[in-house]
């Protein structure tokens, strides 16, 4: 019993230290972002945005604002090109100190004559991890 305890604890706390840790790689943001944008999830894209902590409140007013416009026509968007077949994502390029990354969404979507979407992703590291600079 003490040792299916203990095994358990550590699961338990490796767990929580993952879910703990700030976002690890731009890849991983840049594939939240992506599909919090095409599942219409407004407050999944903020969640992977850098958010100047100090702008004022009236910001997030106007910012989820414009998010909700960009996110319906991105809906929109998808629904009449059929949905989304595949979605690949380049390596990321980093600036000298490694403080910045770029990288480049590619959504295919599932009508054949559909042209492909290049959704051009730039990143910046915080303290609380990487995030989508806009």
């Amino acid at each position: 019993m003490h040792i299916l305890r203990n095994g358990l604890f550590m699961l338990l706390t490796a767990a929580l230290l993952m879910a703990c840790s700030a976002s690890d790689t731009p890849e991983k943001v840049a594939q939240d972002y992506i599909n919090a944008v095409l599942a219409n999830d407004i407050n999944g894209v903020i969640n992977t945005l850098h958010i100047l902590t100090d702008a004022p409140k009236e910001q997030d007013a106007l910012l989820r604002g414009k998010l909700s416009i960009m996110l319906a026509d991105t809906s929109t968007r998808v629904i009449r090109l059929g949905g989304v077949k595949h979605i690949s994502y380049s390596n990321p390029e980093y600036n000298a100190d490694k403080t910045r990354a770029h990288l480049v969404a590619t959504i295919e979507y599932k009508n054949a004559d559909a042209p492909e979407k290049q959704e051009n992703i730039a990143l910046v590291k915080t303290e609380h991890g990487w995030k989508v600079s806009l």
